[in-house]
């Protein structure tokens, strides 16, 4: 507990508090998270503040600037402590808000931690009352009608706005003195690091969640936790989506000796590396050269589930546990996998992500078995990854397309790696798999049995809806289908071309008599299609990975 001698309680108008940004007094410490408000909740900050609704106290742990070493060095949304400063003000509480004010008024892009950018120009105040009585909100700007903070809060905003007129720019300029005048309070307080940081795991875990990663980083600021998590992400292509935390730490872990993914498990490890290497240079250093070559390993890792899986981005894979596992095989490994190497990660991909093995009550099972195996991998080329066939086919038919179980991922791994072709065309003309790395595109999935058709044969959703009944098309192709029969929009392309097997092979969709597709009664065809195309999937995701996946019952 704080003495209350060693808090002071200090009133700053918004003014000031931008002032000292300028003047880089703020500072942030190892222990604190990165920057993780979106726009929405900027514009809310700005409109408590022009409501004079209280937007609550700053805790600062003020100390002299001998205590830099606890500055976090790549930390990019306020500007950096400036030597000038006797003392260094670091945020424990409020760093989101503070930060906000100064981007706000920058009116610039920033990406937050969950990898989202969020543009701060688009902060704005509208110059007409509005009836939700939200007078700042986050959407774009409008000449006339709302006006963009960073505008307001110029030191030029007069002749940059005066274009709006004397009753509209008279608005602003009411706006803009009830912001800067708006006192915000800060509790200083002079305590040691010990008390600070358990002060910010309490004051976090009462406010915005703090996650078990949080408070495994705010334990371990000697270690530089946060900027190797940076390095890893910076490892893997932009496009390919933001890896989590754990899974990171999880990795990080492993290479020290580390055998389990458990929060409680990995906070001990960490925390027995930052006992350890709080006092040891060397030790420090040791870690630093590690977790950098792991960083690139995160790196490799991801190549070779994009060159080898078609996992185009993460959103393809159904935990990132997976990534962190060949990440340490890369790094156990020191090169690339051989023949037999490559062999058993085909193996342990198609069997983990179909089979789910990292959830439920497999996932403190199966990762410690995992690791035992990559390690082994590294250090004897020709062992093999141990798995006995245990998945029902019967969870193909059940697997809901748009989820993000084991089985459904790999499902379009597997479309992707057969290559979609166009359909309704003459020709056989490949769609571009990087088509279905855009965020844009990634919802082109084509239902074989269009879901308007079977709902007016009142079809259960959860079968319509099933994988099987699922292809990977241009979001035109499905539009021109519409809700036609599959016997007729099937017929279409059989009699207009050469190439409908070879287009239905693409596809992975049976075209016998007995397929289903050719029926004229919905239902009794529908049932034949997802039989025969579940039987297709199932033997196709056995041959990608060289293993018997499925029981032999269905």
């Amino acid at each position: 507990m704080m003495e209350k001698k060693k808090v002071e309680i200090q009133a700053k108008t918004v003014k000031e508090v931008l002032r000292h940004i300028d003047e880089g007094r703020f500072a942030i410490p190892k222990l604190q998270r990165e920057f993780v408000w979106d726009g929405k909740r900027a514009a809310k900050l700005f409109d408590s503040i022009h409501q004079r609704i209280p937007i609550g106290l700053i805790m600062i742990w003020a100390t002299p600037k001998s205590q830099r070493l606890y500055l976090r060095q790549k930390y990019h949304v306020l500007p950096p402590f400036s030597a000038k400063n006797t003392k260094v003000w670091f945020l424990i509480d409020g760093q989101q808000r503070i930060s906000v004010l100064y981007r706000v008024r920058e009116g610039n892009k920033v990406r937050n931690a969950q990898g989202k950018d969020v543009d701060f120009s688009r902060v704005v105040f509208s110059l007409k009352d509005e009836a939700d009585e939200e007078q700042i909100r986050y959407r774009k700007s409008l000449a006339g009608r709302y006006e963009s903070l960073c505008e307001v809060l110029h030191p030029h905003w007069k002749h940059r706005l005066n274009h709006l007129g004397q009753k509209r720019l008279f608005r602003v300029k009411k706006c803009r003195d009830r912001l800067l005048r708006y006192p915000m309070h800060f509790m200083f307080v002079h305590s040691k690091l010990s008390d600070i940081r358990e002060a910010f795991l309490r004051i976090n875990t009462q406010g915005m969640k703090v996650t078990t990663s949080d408070a495994i980083f705010g334990r371990a600021e000697a270690l530089n936790l946060r900027d190797f998590r940076h390095e890893v992400r910076q490892q893997i292509n932009e496009g390919f989506g933001q890896v989590p935390e754990m899974p990171i730490l999880f990795s990080m872990a492993a290479v020290q000796g580390g055998t389990e993914a458990r929060g409680q498990a990995l906070r001990k490890v960490i925390h027995d590396l930052e006992k350890s290497a709080k006092d040891d240079l060397k030790l420090r250093k040791k870690l630093a050269r590690d977790w950098t070559r792991l960083g690139v390993c995160f790196g490799k890792a991801v190549v070779y589930l994009r060159e080898n899986f078609c996992v185009l981005t993460r959103e393809f894979l159904y935990t990132d546990y997976m990534i962190a596992m060949l990440a340490l095989f890369f790094y156990w490994n020191g090169k690339g996998p051989g023949s037999n190497q490559k062999k058993q990660i085909r193996h342990w991909f198609w069997a983990t992500a179909v089979g789910s093995r990292y959830s439920g009550v497999n996932f403190n099972r199966c990762l410690p078995d995992d690791l035992t195996f990559f390690k082994r991998l590294a250090q004897n080329p020709s062992s093999k990854f141990p798995y006995k066939a245990q998945i029902e086919k019967i969870d193909v038919k059940r697997a809901n397309f748009s989820s993000r179980a084991g089985i459904t991922s790999a499902f379009y791994c597997l479309l992707l790696r057969h290559q979609p072709v166009s359909i309704m065309d003459d020709a056989l003309n490949k769609i571009p798999l990087d088509r279905y790395a855009v965020r844009a595109y990634r919802k082109d999935r084509h239902h074989i049995f269009p879901k308007a058709l079977l709902n007016r044969s009142d079809v259960p959703a959860n079968q319509t809806n099933s994988i099987c009944n699922v292809c990977l098309l241009t979001a035109e192709e499905n539009q021109q289908i519409g809700s036609h029969r599959p016997r007729s929009y099937f017929r279409e392309v059989k009699d207009s071309g050469k190439y409908f097997r070879k287009k239905m092979a693409h596809h992975l969709i049976p075209i016998g008599d007995e397929s289903g597709i050719w029926s004229r009664d919905i239902r009794k065809g529908f049932k034949q299609f997802l039989r025969n195309r579940s039987e297709i999937i199932c033997e196709k995701f056995e041959a990608e990975a060289g293993i018997k996946l499925f029981r032999r019952d269905f």
